[in-house]
């Protein structure tokens, strides 16, 4: 087994994109001695490591950032004695894995290369790839003996006959030449020897010192830069230099998915909206080894605040977005699987990542994102012969990340919200209404305060403490359900009980409070005149509401336009004054769906020829009134009415515009109807917008189709 070549997609060409893996430090002396010099993100999963990529342009510009997923050279996965984990079943997982993300046409499915994907859907390796940090090359490893290229050796019976554990009944795995490998001289070469190893394997370090017995006409198919490289002597003389600047990326063939780069891993995003700051979570990850997340997490840095910084409604909107992330966990699982594998294999939290929305958006940060698993593990199938009971693992992991979520944070962490499980199981609460009757005890695991990273002892209205106790409850059902002592609750109720649970959250999130996200909207504040009271809505029906609200808003740009034309000196316009809420129409038709639109412009949109009218001419729009700025001659005198017009057509829904305008304000009727033969004079061009006004507010009243008929009430 060979592979593909990736040395097409790392080479730096003129005029080409290309793949590039960033090392994870510049200094020359720590470069020197990592064994994996490379940007390392994660290595939670036992079988795969998420490794930090980029495609950039020939002039070394980034295009895109990405997340390698790569099969690991060594893996670590538990051994059972009864059904041990061998090669074959990690090929099968990625297989299906591979399937899947075809199949279910993940939203974060990742990006194939040509070749990867057979016409069969056999998803095809990547050739081993060894690095060279001195001069920035990589190339596939070459036969010592031969130059050709070193292969996986899944033949059982050449194994066999060396004596070297069989491909299909262990995780053991050799190179070797297949041109050389009858020969006296063939060895076998593995990433690590253990002792009692036969003579003809050899590991990494003997590899690279034999890589000095190549010569330079057998490069060709390796990519392999030592024999003309002018510090060969320096690399393989006395020295061996070689040694530590020659790693291997991957040293067998090797899977990979290349994703979209993500933010953050799930934990690292859920103790930031916890309240963690950024420096403090990047050290704690630091001392745990997870250089790579704490990269993310200083790059993320500390957030802008949520909509509510303090206070009841701060629990309940972290709340709502901590059950937001795990619906979306949830919906990028395929359901009702069983894995094959081992309990390695099986979702975990730390392998689910964040990818958050862009930073210049209206709302905070936290409350654009999107969530999903990165893994092999989680595409499985029923497989009877592994021993324990029936459970669901989709349902398993989102019950554990369910309360990992809520409680985990400076003072308890994952082991410690797992373990009180764990008790919670084996001694559940007995005639007891709720699984959590001490949950409102500050000294209980399951105490509201443990949802903030810092846990607080805030008093919770009666209704927020229900929530919070239907937010356990909700996680307990489905913790049950993945155990299998559920056997009722199925994917769909599972789904509907997050989505419900979410949405009575949100309704208290907001009830009764102003929208604080106006705040960043961009939405300037008139300081011309104090703005005058909004009426309070008298009980009626929604029509009725919506008439008071433009009221106002016509009532307010009066009294703008009236300020703007006194401070320019000139006489106001007569007030009008607001005609009180008329009684609610008829309901529309079925298709009558837009009855009443307010629309708030915030820029005066595209330029407009001298002249031309401001709106052009459209058999849809039967009939117009303007109010604009500036003097306006007055009406025509009246004529005959004309005859009714023609029904107008299926798609002529707008029956009539009336549109609201900066400065003095005036009404222009409809122009009578002329004869054909008399020419349309042309109207006066239109004074042009106050440049600080800028089209502030912009009111349009939009009517539904009519069969014939000029609504003229109830608008």
């Amino acid at each position: 087994m060979r592979g593909l070549s990736l040395l097409p997609f790392l080479e730096r060409n003129p005029g080409t994109f290309h793949l590039r893996f960033p090392l994870a430090s510049q200094d020359p002396e720590a470069l020197a001695h990592s064994s994996f010099p490379f940007l390392l993100i994660s290595d939670s999963d036992p079988t795969a490591r998420v490794v930090a990529a980029r495609v950039d342009t020939d002039g070394g510009d980034r295009v895109a950032s990405l997340f390698f997923l790569v099969q690991k050279d060594r893996y670590r996965l538990g051994k059972e004695s009864l059904h041990p984990v061998t090669n074959v079943e990690v090929e099968k997982a990625w297989q299906r894995a591979g399937a899947a993300y075809l199949r279910f046409g993940d939203r974060c499915a990742p990006r194939f290369f040509e070749g990867q994907l057979g016409a069969n859907g056999i998803l095809s390796p990547f050739a081993p790839l060894f690095f060279c940090k001195e001069k920035g090359r990589y190339f596939h490893p070459p036969c010592p003996r031969c130059g050709r290229p070193l292969a996986l050796c899944d033949d059982d019976a050449a194994l066999a006959a060396t004596g070297l554990p069989l491909y299909s009944g262990s995780l053991e795995r050799h190179l070797f030449c297949e041109a050389c490998a009858g020969s006296a001289a063939g060895n076998f070469y593995a990433v690590e020897v253990g002792s009692g190893a036969p003579a003809v394997l050899r590991d990494r370090i003997s590899l690279v010192r034999e890589f000095g017995r190549v010569g330079g006409g057998s490069s060709g198919e390796t990519g392999f830069p030592c024999p003309a490289c002018p510090e060969r002597e320096e690399c393989f003389g006395p020295s061996l230099k070689a040694l530590a600047r020659i790693v291997p990326f991957s040293f067998y063939p090797f899977h990979a998915f290349a994703f979209d780069a993500m933010s953050l891993c799930a934990p690292d995003f859920l103790s930031l909206l916890s309240g963690a700051g950024a420096e403090t979570l990047a050290k704690r990850l630091e001392s745990a080894g997870e250089r790579g997340r704490a990269a993310l997490v200083r790059a993320v840095g500390d957030a802008a605040p949520l909509l509510f910084e303090r206070g009841e409604r701060r629990f309940l909107e972290i709340l709502y977005l901590k059950l937001s992330l795990l619906g979306e966990l949830f919906d990028s699982l395929p359901s009702g699987e069983r894995l094959a594998g081992p309990p390695e294999f099986r979702p975990s939290v730390d392998r689910a990542w964040v990818a958050l929305g862009a930073a210049r958006n209206l709302l905070p940060r936290y409350w654009n994102f999107r969530g999903t698993v990165l893994d092999i593990g989680r595409y499985g199938e029923e497989d009877a012969s592994r021993p324990g009971a029936p459970g669901r693992d989709d349902l398993s992991f989102l019950g554990v990340a369910w309360f990992e979520a809520l409680l985990v944070n400076a003072k308890q962490d994952g082991v410690a919200v797992r373990g009180a499980l764990s008790e919670r199981l084996r001694q559940p609460a007995q005639g007891e209404a709720s699984p959590f009757p001490g949950a409102r005890d500050p000294g209980s695991p399951f105490f509201a305060g443990n949802l903030f990273f810092e846990p607080a002892a805030e008093p919770l209205s009666e209704g927020t403490a229900e929530l919070w106790d239907g937010a356990l409850a909700a996680g307990w059902s489905i913790l049950l359900a993945g155990a299998g002592k559920e056997t009722g609750t199925g994917r769909e109720t599972i789904t509907a009980e997050i989505r419900t649970l979410r949405a009575r959250v949100r309704d208290r999130l907001f009830e009764g409070a102003a929208p604080p996200a106006l705040r960043e909207s961009g939405a300037q504040t008139q300081k011309a005149e104090p703005a005058a009271q909004p009426r309070k809505p008298e009980p009626g029906t929604a029509g009725d509401d919506a008439d008071a609200a433009i009221a106002g808003i016509l009532e307010a740009i009066l009294r703008k336009w009236s300020a703007d034309a006194a401070a320019a000196g000139a006489p106001p316009p007569p007030q009008t004054k607001a005609s009180p809420p008329r009684p609610r129409p008829a309901p529309p038709d079925a298709d009558d769906f837009l009855v009443k639109t307010v629309v708030l412009g915030a820029h005066p949109g595209p330029a407009r020829p001298p002249g031309a009218s401001l709106i052009a001419a459209d058999p849809a729009i039967e009939k117009t009134m303007i109010l604009r700025s500036g003097n306006v001659a007055p009406p025509p005198p009246r004529t005959a009415p004309a005859p009714p017009a023609p029904p107008p057509a299926a798609d002529d829904f707008l029956d009539r515009t009336v549109i609201l305008g900066p400065g003095k304000s005036g009404v222009v009727p409809p122009a009578p109807e002329k004869p054909k033969a008399a020419k349309e004079p042309e109207p006066p061009p239109a004074a042009e917008p106050d440049a600080e006004f800028d089209l502030e507010k912009t009111v349009i009243l939009k009517a539904p189709p009519d069969t014939g008929k000029i609504r003229r009430q109830g608008r």
